[in-house]
């Protein structure tokens, strides 16, 4: 999705640069809780208007909100078990009513795919404690004692949700139709047809239009059945979860932009807040963002936080933050590692990247002192990718620096981690989450449900041999614990740092 102006890789294997893979309710509630809650406590907190959080206000808020959310969702929970209690097997079947063999065959083409494709199994394994070969085992009897589709779904959601997200790692709800439009979008671009081609083959198959169709219809009763109990429960009342809906619903309306710009102190220092790397949000955020660098381009610091940024587009961040600000070409060597099996060839064409020489061994990385020489082993290929960036504007002529935290994920790590390799900015705050280098995830589609399982096909590491994925980025300065990025960043630019 980079325009060949900010990219030397060729369109064909260019990474790409959508990363959407973040469930967009978990970066909704990023918004509504961290940002809107926390505006206010950070004025106190800092003295300023910038966002940032702490306080013992925030705290105890934080605290009752917790305790009322644990309760809703025990309720719920309470009544989402009576609704499928007086459900027949026959309505919770609704994948079609798979047998038990079609059920076993497709967890082991699970199990298999990732063996031979998923290149972060021994990392899963320290980091997240997800032992491929143990859970293949527990797992299996569990998909044998499955009696509806319904409960087989669950058991390989659990089974999923065992490797912590490690890569992307993560099994599809009711995404489906959003994801394949996007897709078939990508495909129309410029030079991106071959790019996004086999994603688009991938998901246009009749089995998965059909298993999400039904997904989405069995949920929607589910969730009307719930609304007529908790009606029943409340005298004829409307139930806590559609009111709590329509609150929420009114509180988006009212959220902030996905960007916010401030004077923190006039002529001096400016600030930038960006939610997410929304590819949708680019064009309008353009109109915001770049008239106000040029306001403030003779300012000595311009703070940029994306602290509560769970990622998004890998361009949104290289032509609306870094190309307009930088005032020389920025270039950032990358390298993925990735395994030699079939359903990556079908998305990365490694025969054709190897007899291209674009693709080389992994017995032929260069010296990486900092290289996990177990996972690189578990590899058979690796790509460098160099990272350009080149100027669009008249860039900025004071310090920049970028707020972090452990929010930050795929293309948010990407842009930790391009500043801080780079020297665009200087980072400040907490270690980022990882998964910055690489290209869109891709799927493993499970032959007899139709579901969908994502994964990362490569294993990101920077020219020292760093993984993106296991160790993030580490902020240039690093917040003490109980100050916010923006307090420790205001603190550094009083004492002149």
């Amino acid at each position: 999705m980079r325009k060949k102006s900010l990219t030397a890789v060729p369109p064909v294997y260019g990474a790409a640069r959508n990363k959407q893979s973040r469930v967009r309710n978990k970066r909704r509630s990023v918004r509504l809780c961290g940002v809107c809650l926390g505006l206010s406590v950070a004025v106190t907190a800092c003295g300023t208007d910038g966002r940032g959080g702490g306080g013992q206000a925030a705290s105890e808020i934080q605290s009752v909100q917790n305790e009322q959310e644990a309760a809703g969702t025990q309720k719920e929970e309470e009544i989402r078990k009576q609704v499928l209690a007086e459900m027949s097997e026959e309505q919770r079947n609704w994948m079609g009513g798979l047998s038990k063999e079609q059920r076993l065959a497709d967890f082991e083409s699970l199990c298999d795919g990732l063996r031979e494709n998923y290149p972060y199994v021994k990392l899963a394994k320290r980091q997240a404690g997800a032992d491929l070969d143990v859970l293949e085992k527990d797992y299996r009897t569990k998909v044998e004692q499955c009696t509806c589709d319904d409960v087989f779904y669950d058991v390989l959601k659990d089974f999923i949700g065992e490797f912590s997200f490690t890569g992307h790692l993560d099994l599809w709800g009711r995404r489906y139709e959003s994801e394949l439009a996007s897709k078939r979008e990508f495909v129309k671009e410029p030079g991106q047809e071959i790019r996004y081609k086999p994603y688009v083959d991938a998901l246009d198959n009749p089995v998965s239009h059909r298993t999400y169709a039904s997904m989405t219809k069995y949920y929607q009763e589910m969730e009307c059945r719930m609304e007529e109990k908790r009606t029943k429960e409340n005298g004829g009342a409307r139930g806590e979860a559609a009111e709590a809906a329509s609150a929420v619903e009114t509180v988006e309306e009212e959220a902030p932009a996905n960007v916010e710009t401030k004077i923190l102190e006039q002529g001096k220092t400016a600030y930038v807040f960006i939610d997410a790397f929304d590819f949708e949000q680019m064009e309008a955020d353009r109109k915001i963002l770049l008239p106000f660098y040029e306001e403030v381009g003779d300012y000595e610091n311009l703070i940029i936080d994306i602290t509560n940024n769970l990622g998004g587009s890998m361009r949104y961040f290289d032509e609306l933050v870094t190309a307009p600000l930088t005032k020389k070409t920025l270039t950032v060597p990358g390298y993925q590692l990735f395994k030699d099996g079939e359903n990556n060839e079908t998305f990365l064409r490694i025969k054709e990247g190897a007899a291209s020489e674009l693709y080389q061994p992994v017995s032929e990385l260069p010296a990486m002192p900092e290289l996990n020489r177990e996972d690189a082993a578990d590899c058979d290929w690796f790509w460098r990718e160099d990272y350009v960036v080149e100027p669009a504007g008249d860039g900025f002529d004071g310090k920049i620096w970028l707020l972090v935290s452990e929010n930050n994920y795929s293309s948010a790590e990407y842009a930790a981690m391009f500043s801080k390799e780079s020297g665009f900015a200087t980072l400040v705050g907490r270690t980022t989450s990882g998964d910055g280098i690489g290209t869109d995830p891709v799927y493993l589609i499970l032959p007899n449900s139709g579901l969908v399982v994502q994964y990362s096909p490569m294993y990101g590491v920077t020219a020292d041999g760093v993984g993106s994925e296991a160790c993030g980025t580490v902020p240039d300065i690093v917040s003490p614990e109980g100050e916010s990025a923006l307090e420790t960043c205001l603190r550094q630019i009083e004492q002149g740092s």
